[in-house]
Protein backbone atom coordinates (compact mmCIF):
# COMPACT_ATOMS: atom_id res chain seq x y z
CA UNK A 1 0.00 0.00 0.00
CA UNK A 2 1.47 3.17 -0.95
CA UNK A 3 1.21 6.20 1.28
CA UNK A 4 0.48 9.79 -0.25
CA UNK A 5 0.89 13.29 2.07
CA UNK A 6 1.53 16.69 1.15
CA UNK A 7 5.04 18.50 1.43
CA UNK A 8 5.13 21.59 0.98
CA UNK A 9 3.15 22.88 -2.35
CA UNK A 10 3.15 19.28 -3.97
CA UNK A 11 1.91 15.60 -2.87
CA UNK A 12 4.43 12.83 -2.42
CA UNK A 13 3.34 9.07 -2.96
CA UNK A 14 5.43 6.67 -1.47
CA UNK A 15 6.06 2.77 -1.78
CA UNK A 16 7.13 1.80 1.31
CA UNK A 17 8.29 -1.95 0.21
CA UNK A 18 10.94 -0.22 -2.52
CA UNK A 19 11.23 3.82 -1.02
CA UNK A 20 10.40 4.61 -4.53
CA UNK A 21 8.68 8.01 -4.37
CA UNK A 22 7.60 10.63 -6.41
CA UNK A 23 5.68 13.68 -6.45
CA UNK A 24 2.91 15.87 -8.32
CA UNK A 25 0.89 19.16 -8.30
CA UNK A 26 -2.20 16.32 -7.17
CA UNK A 27 -2.50 13.42 -5.66
CA UNK A 28 -3.63 11.75 -8.78
CA UNK A 29 -0.56 12.46 -10.35
CA UNK A 30 1.75 11.99 -7.70
CA UNK A 31 0.14 8.82 -7.67
CA UNK A 32 0.69 7.80 -11.84
CA UNK A 33 4.16 8.91 -11.45
CA UNK A 34 4.97 6.84 -9.47
CA UNK A 35 3.44 3.81 -11.23
CA UNK A 36 6.10 4.66 -13.60
CA UNK A 37 8.76 4.99 -11.85
CA UNK A 38 8.19 1.63 -10.45
CA UNK A 39 8.08 0.21 -13.43
CA UNK A 40 11.04 1.81 -14.16
CA UNK A 41 12.61 0.43 -10.74
CA UNK A 42 11.34 -3.07 -11.56
CA UNK A 43 12.59 -3.12 -15.26
CA UNK A 44 16.00 -2.25 -13.61
CA UNK A 45 15.71 -5.16 -11.15
CA UNK A 46 14.41 -7.50 -13.87
CA UNK A 47 17.40 -6.55 -16.42
CA UNK A 48 20.31 -6.85 -12.61
CA UNK A 49 18.57 -10.86 -12.91
CA UNK A 50 19.12 -11.58 -16.22
CA UNK A 51 23.10 -10.67 -16.07
CA UNK A 52 23.27 -12.61 -13.16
Amino acid sequence: MISVRMEGKFYVATDPVTNVADQGATEEEAVERLKKGLEEHYQILMEKARKN
